[in-house]
């Protein structure tokens, strides 16, 4: 469990470095295609896998919905489970971004 809760830490810092490196490239005046679609699909597959964790760490009490008597964090972790899947899909699917990572970022044809 440390060494998955080690691998979450350096990945959260790297989605906050790529969130960073987007907003500074705006700043520029530049358009952040790839970059985007790069922190979107690490960012919502990251979410599903803190989700994952967060639940093998707590057990069954992580299961635990907002409310109940016993739900640890306010069942906030249930939550994030729940929504963990939508995020994949909602602004686009990771299949339609890594679509877009493609052809724009490393420039192979579309199909």
């Amino acid at each position: 469990m440390r060494n998955a809760l080690a691998e979450l830490a350096v990945e959260i810092e790297a989605g906050r470095l790529m969130a960073y490196n987007i907003a500074w490239m705006q700043s520029k005046g530049l358009i952040p295609n790839k970059e985007a679609s790069c922190n979107k699909v690490f960012g919502s597959e990251l979410q599903q896998r803190l989700a994952h964790t967060g639940l093998a760490l707590l057990g069954p009490y992580g299961q635990l919905a907002p409310g109940s008597k016993w739900a640890p964090l306010k069942g906030r972790l249930e939550r994030m489970w729940l929504t963990s899947f939508s995020s994949t899909i909602a602004g686009g699917t990771s299949e339609i971004q890594r679509n877009i990572i493609a052809t724009r970022g490393l420039g192979l044809p579309r199909g």
